[in-house]
This record gives structure tokens, C-alpha cells and sequence, in this order.
């Protein structure tokens, strides 16, 4: 028998893991193989020692559910019933992102399903103390809807559905998936409808570039790469070793030398919606697109929007669904 977590819990663990040769190993398990009994999952204090209370358990049967103090059991039958599962250790496993992430549809309004979308598709984990880390993309937009569409009728698929077509992959952090969706969203939602730019594409370095970079690549922020338009995003964080300054001011030359136009944007423009309509303006004009216009009630719900994505990418937690 084994244990399964699911929804916020498996999230939790997801964004906490380093090691992204086991994120991408997936078990099939039966769902006649799923317990949730409280006494027995104490034999698993260590590998479920860090997460938080209560943890959600996944079950594929009425009869199965045995909540507790510390666990709270939710029943998730997918047709195929079998689930794809990551091995945490001997007898417990936690859902994949792509079925974290339909669970998730059932906890999470679309804009913050969205955000969490683009974390499971992202280069970044977030460790339990909140600082990020770099790892590589363990899953796709398109495995995200694949997945929804093959689970047939379960709680969640259905805005699973809906949002993921709009999750854009590979952000190396929450701040870059934000302004990623507020310059690509449509102006219905909340953005500046602006093409989806390719989030850390790498781009061959050559010619005289050669000269000043030490990797065959390069990878800007938010890339346009028909255009020759790029952004890169720079965190308070990053301004306060003088080592990255230097790095972030050799990566905007190299690409100056490589012929794309580079547009630097701080923690400052995204809290100021002047600033970041300024940003969208210069992109629009540089990538031929013209920026539809809108009314003063479409101006607050764009400023609402864009607070809310700064929240989410701010305090991650809210993308855990825990009550």
C-alpha cells in the first residue's frame, strides 16, 4: 500500500525539490494500492517532515478517506485510474505537476492557476525558507492540457482546461512569469495583449559577440526573437552583489552586439503602472504592434490585475490552496 499527496501538499513539495532527474521519473499507481491511513504514515515522518499541516492525501475510493488531525483526504478518480506519480520514498509518492495542477483547478481562481501554471512549467524552485533556486523545466503547457484532457470527469479539469493554453513556459522566477502575463494577456483580462514573448530561450552567440561571452548561448529574460526585442529583468536582489551588476551589464551588451534591442526592467516599473505601460509601449513599437486602447474602467482593472500578480509572485504561498 502507499501513500499519494496531492493538491497544495504536492505543490509544496514539488517547488521545494532540487532534484530534477526524480521530478521527471514518474510511477504508475493503482489506485486500489492508496491508503490514507494516519497511524501508518507515521512510518513516513521524514520524508513529510518539512510540509505543512494538514497534508492533502489523494484517494480513489469513498471508503478510502480517513482524515485526521494532520491529513486531509480528497477523492480524485481518473478514468485511465492510474496515477502519475513521483517517488518521494519506499511507500509514498506525490502527484506530477500536471496533476497537481488540475487538482488545483478546483481550489484556485484562474488567475492564480495561471501563476501556478507558470511555476510548474518555470526554471525555478522555491525553497522552504523562500529564496529561489535554479533547476531545469520539468514539465510543459502542453502536458499540462494533455493531461487535463486525458483524466476525463474530475473535479478541476474543466478551468484546467481554460487556463492552460495561457501558460507560457521556462520563467526563472515568479516576478518574470508576472510581467510576462501582464504584457501578454489580453486587455479583457487585465494585460496589454502583446505576442507571448519566450521566456530564457537561449540565443547562439556569434560573430564579434564571441569576443565578450564565455557560453556558446545567451538567455535573455523575455525574448521576441523575430523582432530582435529583448527584456531583462532585474530584482533588488540581484543589485546588491556588484558581481551581478556586472554580469546583468555584460549580458545587455552581448546582446546589443548580437543586434537585439534591450529593454531593462526593475522591482521599481513593476510597482509603478506607468512604468510598466511605458515598458508594453516601447515593446509594442519595436515588435509592430499596436497597443489597443482603453477606457479609465479598463485602466483600474489593469492596475487591480497587475497588483494581484505581484502579490502572487511576492507571497507563493498563496498558490498553495491550503484552508
Amino acid at each position: 500500500m502507499a501513500y499519494l499527496l496531492g493538491y497544495g501538499t504536492a505543490v509544496e513539495w514539488l517547488r521545494h525539490n532540487t532534484n530534477t532527474a526524480l521530478l521527471s521519473e514518474r510511477y504508475a499507481l493503482p489506485p486500489l494500492s492508496i491508503e490514507a491511513s494516519h497511524t501508518k504514515l507515521q512510518r513516513h515522518a521524514q520524508a513529510i517532515m518539512d510540509l505543512t499541516r494538514p497534508l492533502h492525501l489523494v484517494v480513489s475510493m469513498r471508503d478510502s478517506r480517513r482524515p485526521s488531525s494532520i491529513t486531509k483526504c480528497h477523492l480524485f478518480a481518473p478514468s485511465s485510474f492510474t496515477f502519475n506519480a513521483v517517488r518521494m520514498d519506499r511507500g509514498i509518492f506525490c502527484c506530477g505537476p500536471e496533476l497537481a495542477f488540475v487538482q488545483m483547478g478546483n481550489l484556485l481562481d484562474e488567475e492564480r492557476l495561471l501563476m501556478l501554471g507558470m511555476e510548474l512549467c518555470g526554471r525555478y524552485g522555491i525553497s522552504p525558507a523562500g529564496t529561489l533556486f535554479e533547476r531545469e523545466q520539468t514539465c510543459t503547457p502542453e502536458v499540462l492540457r494533455q493531461t487535463a484532457m486525458e483524466l476525463g470527469r474530475v473535479r478541476g479539469k474543466r478551468k484546467a482546461l481554460l487556463v492552460a493554453p495561457r501558460v507560457l513556459a521556462g520563467a526563472a522566477s515568479p516576478m518574470e512569469a508576472a510581467l510576462a502575463l501582464m504584457l501578454h494577456e489580453p486587455p479583457d483580462r487585465g494585460g496589454f495583449g502583446l505576442r507571448a514573448p519566450e521566456l530564457n530561450h537561449p540565443i547562439p552567440v556569434e560573430g564579434t559577440a564571441r569576443k565578450y561571452w564565455d557560453f556558446d548561448t545567451i538567455t535573455p529574460d523575455l525574448l521576441w526573437n523575430d523582432e530582435r526585442v529583448a527584456i531583462e529583468y532585474d530584482s533588488d536582489a540581484h543589485h546588491l552583489a556588484s558581481a551581478r551588476i556586472a554580469q546583468d551589464a555584460l549580458r545587455r551588451d552581448v546582446l546589443a552586439e548580437l543586434g537585439y534591442r534591450v529593454i531593462t526592467v526593475t522591482s521599481k516599473h513593476m510597482n509603478a503602472p506607468r512604468q510598466i505601460e511605458r515598458v508594453a509601449s516601447i515593446v509594442a513599437s519595436s515588435i509592430g504592434q499596436a497597443l489597443e486602447p482603453i477606457s479609465d474602467e479598463q485602466w483600474t482593472a489593469r492596475v487591480a490585475y497587475q497588483t494581484r500578480l505581484r502579490r502572487y509572485a511576492t507571497n507563493p504561498t498563496e498558490l498553495l490552496g491550503f484552508s
